[in-house]
């Protein structure tokens, strides 16, 4: 009689959450099913173990790629067992269970330390069945509970942290003290994001210098405004997406700055209005060709290598062309003369507007969109469409609200500019640069019938804006 062959087992492992990628926990696990296919005389390949760590198995929305990646050797008829450290390790929800059914073959084991299931066998079915609606009405009993933790927290002005690191980034662990190193750094972007600096420029900028997220990542788009708009940076606390009232911790930003910010980022988001973060060169899409009328670009040669200039690149025109040290030159002499006019700072900086009775009908009108919402969501007399129109009308004149609150509370671009020196300008980025240039001169090229080297001054204008 021929040897029976052995058993081609898979380990699976699985923990919800390991902070900072911790992977000792789902360690321990592989440790045991590896005792556990030992005693069975199963054999383990090393590309049969498979493992999803901090991955939750809760929700079928989240993708688990180690289990994915089981079922695709399942199909494929590689696996003739799975060793798991507990049943709810591998199954969490009942769809789970029954995907596994489907695309196992007949005589395929399930095992773990408190037993072994035949996954074709029909009474196994049925206890593996049951097994996994118990997993599912613990874990709803779990989020019940939590809930109501949450609700009880959300009445004192408290409430669960954020972030992976351990902490929300400006605070301490506990969530109810500022960690200072991280205000300076929200209390700066914020006031460079109401500055019209690009947000792409202030990213590149904090990972330069090597501040980083909670959990030592450098920081992108998202999750910088992410971390700038929470409820929390304001003193707020926000419970199921609603701002209920204040928090028990302190603010960072004020009320005002961090609704300023708000907008400013919304209106960025809506308009597409990254093309700042792209330029390089102090005045191209700034100065204007003098025929057309259209922004002027940086020239290179045949090649596309070497730097030609300032030039007009519209079919039909292409009329203007400057070297761009030169021109640049001129331009920043210009621009620091008039930083430099005392009188034209005092026409520049308008006393800004009280805005609290602006954040005041802000708040209410907020509160007041929330309150529609709960009162007649279900209410199936008001219609949906009816109920739509008045979040509209409500979404409209709050996002007007807080406009207005941003250009009150919007410092001048000019801000730490007036009676600059060429050093301190030297040292300012160039999207500050470009600010200021945009915000002080309307610059347009005019031909030259001049040949050769040299630049002449009187073919450019230069007007104040």
């Amino acid at each position: 009689m021929p040897p029976k062959p052995q058993v081609r087992a898979a380990i699976y492992c699985r923990i919800s959450l390991a902070r900072l990628g911790d992977t000792v926990k789902v360690d321990e696990q592989e440790l045991v099913c590896r005792r556990l296919a030992q005693a069975r005389n199963w054999s383990v390949s090393p590309e049969h173990v498979y493992v999803d760590n901090s991955v939750s198995a809760w929700k079928h929305t989240v993708r688990r790629k180690g289990w994915e990646a089981m079922l695709e050797a399942i199909t494929r008829g590689e696996i003739d067992a799975i060793v798991v450290y507990h049943g709810d390790r591998l199954i969490r929800q009942p769809w789970d269970l029954e995907v596994l059914l489907r695309l196992a073959q007949a005589g395929t084991l399930l095992a773990s330390p408190t037993g072994e299931r035949d996954l074709g066998n029909p009474e196994d079915q049925f206890v593996l069945r049951i097994e996994a609606a118990v997993a599912k009405r613990e874990v709803d009993n779990t989020s019940r509970r939590m809930r109501a933790k949450f609700d009880r927290l959300a009445e004192q002005g408290i409430t669960r942290l954020g972030g992976r690191g351990g902490r929300a980034y400006g605070f301490e662990p506990d969530g109810l003290h500022v960690r200072d190193a991280d205000a300076v750094v929200i209390r700066e972007v914020a006031g460079r994001v109401l500055a019209g600096e690009p947000m792409g420029a202030i990213v590149r900028d904090l990972n330069q210098r090597g501040i980083s997220t909670v959990t030592g990542a450098p920081w992108t788009h998202g999750s910088l405004k992410k971390v700038l708009t929470k409820p929390r940076m304001a003193g707020l606390l926000s419970h199921r997406g609603v701002i209920v009232g204040p928090a028990a911790w302190p603010a960072i930003l004020d009320r005002e700055t961090w609704e300023a910010v708000g907008a400013v980022l919304d209106r960025k988001a809506a308009t597409f209005d990254y093309a700042s973060n792209s330029r390089r060169y102090l005045l191209s899409g700034i100065a204007r060709c003098g025929p057309c009328q259209q922004p002027v670009a940086v020239r290179m040669n045949s090649r596309g290598r070497q730097l030609t200039g300032y030039g007009c690149i519209t079919p039909g025109c292409r009329k203007t062309h400057r070297a761009m040290h030169h021109l640049d030159e001129y331009v920043i002499g210009a621009v620091l003369a008039r930083l430099g006019d005392e009188k034209l700072r005092a026409r520049m900086q308008p006393v800004a507007p009280d805005t609290a009775p602006l954040v005041a009908e802000l708040q209410r009108l907020s509160s007041r969109r929330e309150q529609v919402i709960a009162e007649f969501g279900d209410d199936d007399e008001m219609g949906a469409d009816v109920l739509r129109l008045s979040v509209r009308r409500l979404d409209k004149r709050i996002g007007e609200l807080r406009a207005q609150v941003a250009a009150a509370q919007m410092p001048t671009i000019l801000d730490g500019m007036w009676g600059i020196d060429r050093a301190g300008w030297d040292a300012l980025g160039l999207h500050r640069q470009r600010a200021a240039v945009g915000a002080l001169l309307r610059i347009t090229i005019r031909p030259s019938r001049k040949r050769g080297p040299g630049f002449d001054p009187s073919t450019v204008d230069l007007e104040p804006v």
